[in-house]
C-alpha cells in the first residue's frame, strides 16, 4: 500500500525535530548509496540528531569509497533495534526488502528518499524523484530547503553520489540541475579532483585482475548489440578479489563499440546453493532493463538495473540474453 508523498521542505522540517534516526541504504551499496548514507549521517551530527547507520549484508564496501567519513561506524549484518521514537530513513533503495525493512519490526515510521523509477512509494512518507540525477541530488534539495549548512565533508559525500550515478556526467540523466549542483558544491570547497582520484584512479590490483577475467569472458551476441560477461567464484578466489571489486565492471562493458546492451553475471555461493547477481545496462534506452530485472524480483532504472536469482551463472546469463533479444 502506497504511503504519502512529501516535499523536500517537509522532510527537512521533520529531520530537524527527530529524536533518533536509523539511516539505511541497500545491500551491495554503490557510490550514490554510500554518498547518501554518509552525507545524511554527517547532517544528523550537525543538527544534533542521534543516529545509527545500517547497510544489510557483510561484504566489504568498495575500496574506492573507503575515504568517505563514518563508514567504519556503519552497522552490518543483523540490524540494530528500532525504538518507538526512531524514524527509519531509507535512502537510494527502491525495494524495502533490499534495505532489510522486514527485520525492523512493526510500527516503525519509515521515510523513503529515492530516485528509482520503479519505487512504489510503500513507506509511510515518500520523497521520490525519478528525474533526479542521483539520490544525493534529492538530499541536496532537502538540505537546501531546510537551510542546513552544507560543509565540505557533507558536500563531498553528496558529490560522490552525483558523479558516480551520472557516470562522470556522461550518462543521459546528466541534466542542467546536475551541473548546477556540482558547481554549487565546488564553490562550497569540495575538491572534485581529489574525489576523482579516490574514486577512479586508486584501483586495487585485485580489482584490475578481476576486470581482466571479465574481459576474457566477454562475448558479443545478436549482431554485436549485446555484450555479455560472467564471473565465477573461482575468478574471485584466483585474483584475490572480493565481491565489492566487481563494482563498475558493467560500466566498462557498456563502452564496447556497437553494443547497446551490457550484461554482467556474477556467481556466489549462498548456503548450499548458487546465487547469481546480474547487472544490466542499456546505452540508448531502446530496452527498459528495469522491466526485465523486475521479472526476477529486481529493479532499477530504465537504462541501469539488476537482479539476484538462484542458479548457475551461465544458465542465468543465457536466460537474460534471450529476454534481451526478444526486447530488441
Amino acid at each position: 500500500m502506497a504511503g504519502r508523498r512529501v516535499t523536500a521542505a517537509e522532510v527537512a522540517e521533520r529531520l530537524r525535530e527527530e529524536k533518533h534516526v536509523l539511516v539505511v541504504s541497500h545491500e551491495s551499496p554503490d557510490g550514490d548509496a554510500l554518498g547518501c548514507l554518509t552525507a545524511f549521517s554527517l547532517m544528523c551530527e550537525r543538527l544534533g540528531v542521534p543516529y545509527v547507520a545500517y547497510v544489510p549484508g557483510d561484504a566489504p564496501f568498495p575500496a574506492e569509497y573507503q575515504f568517505l567519513p563514518r563508514l567504519h561506524d556503519v552497522v552490518r549484518g543483523t540490524p540494530p533495534a528500532v525504538g518507538p521514537e526512531t524514524t527509519v530513513y531509507m535512502l537510494d533503495c527502491a525495494s524495502l526488502a533490499r534495505g532489510g525493512c522486514q527485520l525492523f519490526g512493526e510500527g516503525i515510521t519509515l521515510v523513503t528518499i529515492d530516485h528509482h523509477q520503479d519505487n512504489p512509494g510503500n513507506a509511510e512518507l515518500n520523497l521520490i524523484d525519478p528525474k533526479a540525477a542521483s539520490t544525493t541530488a534529492i538530499l541536496f534539495g532537502i538540505f537546501r530547503a531546510g537551510h542546513f549548512a552544507i560543509d565540505v565533508q557533507v558536500g563531498a559525500s553528496l558529490y560522490v553520489g552525483l558523479v558516480t550515478d551520472t557516470g562522470r556526467f556522461q550518462f543521459s540523466n546528466t541534466d542542467p540541475r546536475a551541473h548546477r549542483m556540482a558547481a554549487d558544491l565546488q564553490e562550497l570547497g569540495v575538491d572534485v579532483a581529489a574525489i576523482a582520484a579516490q574514486v577512479y584512479e586508486s584501483v586495487p590490483p585485485a580489482k584490475l585482475r578481476l576486470l581482466g577475467r571479465a574481459l576474457e569472458h566477454m562475448r558479443f551476441e545478436h549482431r554485436g548489440l549485446i555484450v555479455t560477461s560472467w564471473l565465477r567464484e573461482a575468478d574471485f578466489a584466483e585474483t584475490g578479489a572480493d565481491p565489492s571489486h566487481s563494482e563498475g565492471i558493467i560500466d566498462t562493458l557498456r563502452t564496447a563499440r556497437g553494443a547497446t546492451l551490457a550484461v554482467l553475471a556474477r556467481e556466489s555461493i549462498k548456503g548450499d546453493g548458487l546465487e547469481t547477481k546480474v547487472s544490466l545496462r542499456c546505452t540508448d534506452g531502446r530496452v527498459d532493463v528495469a522491466a526485465l530485472a523486475a521479472l526476477k524480483g529486481g529493479g532499477g532504472h530504465k537504462q541501469a538495473a539488476g537482479f539476484t536469482t538462484t542458479g548457475d551463472v551461465i544458465e542465468v546469463l543465457r536466460w537474460t540474453e534471450q529476454q534481451l533479444q526478444r526486447a530488441l
